[in-house]
């Protein structure tokens, strides 16, 4: 039996990991750690608290496709239902410090591997673009690195996941990993995913008081020597944040008049799941759409309005305050030696609420993926696991 709650251990941990690299990797491990522990049963189901308000917005996503007009295109966003074991193992079989620990290496090793790959890209498109000049070619733009993965959007996400949940392990792992942690830093920088920049800036802040001054200062370090060496890049991409030419511009204002009035026409149910970019060119009427993509709204709390409706809106923003709520209330009773595994999930779930407002990271089976992976943890290393995190205060 202890076996078998090892290997399940190790296969999740290795699943979450290979986000950072490959989502058929992803979805391989994650399978073969779901059917161990089907097969095996080393420890029960534990269900973290924000499963409750999960179940509410997946039965509300389909009640949304059920009025669809259209439902046979809206079964992505309920297929991703297969991800959400990914944080029930997580809270099941990370339970303690030095699994943890384990986990954070692999997540850790795998995120330099890839943004190594992602640096080189950078300096071969970089060349590239003074080649040419062709915006096309604009590793500051058009086109980003993406490392091992298949957009810079997903690369960056997960990225930005990982540094925001390690920034706390500092002060617990060894020297060395401070040099990777740097190189993540790094690929972030030159990611030039604005979204990702206010995320992690946001993540960093929220639990910077909580930490060492050593640990703050060692992060800050590293990305502020990056910025100033990427400096030309970074102005590079924020000048053309003010070009009112650039489509990538414009058509931020585009989808939030756009999803606005999705919202008022549709309240309830919205004009359901996968069907925005449908509905997209009836709403839009200032120019031709085709011009940049509609296929979200780039925003996860108006995407989810716009094409779901409100009532699946309001689960969705449940399950975000459950996960704080709770989050916060197992930092209050962590012991010393596993606080720093409830920082780095407060960090990471506010990294990937500050992006999701500038991207919809939410529909990135990537992101989603390694995302309920690192809230989960914490759950797992309380004692309290299946129940209510507010009873260990009575």
């Amino acid at each position: 039996m202890r076996d078998s709650d090892e290997a399940v251990f190790w296969l999740t941990a290795a699943s979450a990991a290979a986000n950072l690299i490959s989502i058929v990797a992803m979805e391989v491990l994650l399978a073969m750690a779901v059917l161990l522990w089907i097969v095996k049963r080393p420890v029960p189901i534990r269900w973290p608290s924000y499963f409750l308000p999960l179940a509410v917005f997946m039965a509300t996503t389909l009640l949304s496709l059920a009025f669809s007009p259209d439902p046979s295109v809206g079964w992505h966003p309920i297929q991703k239902a297969v991800l959400f074991p990914m944080g029930l193992l997580a809270a099941a079989f990370v339970t303690t410090e030095a699994r943890a620990r384990n986990a954070f290496k692999l997540l850790l090793a795998a995120a330099v591997v890839s943004g190594i790959i992602a640096i080189v890209q950078f300096g071969l498109a970089q060349a590239a673009f003074l080649s040419t000049g062709n915006i096309a070619d604009d590793p500051t733009l058009l086109n980003r690195i993406t490392g091992p993965l298949g957009h810079w959007m997903t690369f960056s996400g997960v990225q930005l996941l990982v540094w925001c949940a390690a920034v706390p392990a500092i002060a617990t792992l060894n020297r060395k990993w401070i040099i990777v942690i740097s190189v993540i830093s790094i690929a972030i920088v030159l990611s030039n995913t604005r979204g990702v920049w206010l995320g992690a800036a946001a993540g960093f802040v929220f639990i910077a008081a909580a930490l060492p001054r050593r640990v703050v200062a060692t992060v800050l370090i590293p990305v502020v020597i990056a910025g100033l060496l990427a400096s030309p890049f970074i102005y590079r991409r924020v000048r053309m944040s003010f070009d009112k030419e650039l489509a990538t511009n414009y058509s931020r204002g585009a989808y939030l008049s756009v999803g606005t009035q999705m919202i008022k026409d549709h309240p309830l149910l919205g004009v359901g799941p996968e069907r925005v970019d449908d509905e997209f060119p009836k709403y839009y009427k200032d120019a031709q759409p085709e011009t940049f993509y509609f296929g979200h709204l780039h925003n996860n709390f108006l995407q989810i309005g716009a094409e779901r409706g409100l009532l699946t809106l309001a689960a969705f923003i449940w399950l975000f305050a459950e996960l704080y709520r709770s989050l916060l209330r197992i930092l209050k009773t962590s012991k010393d030696e596993t606080r720093w595994v409830t920082l780095g999930s407060l960090a990471a779930l506010t990294g990937f609420v500050v992006s999701g407002l500038t991207e919809y990271n939410f529909g990135d089976s990537e992101v989603l993926a390694l995302f309920l992976f690192l809230v989960s943890i914490p759950f797992g290393l309380a004692r309290h696991v299946q129940e209510d995190p507010d009873r260990q205060s009575r």
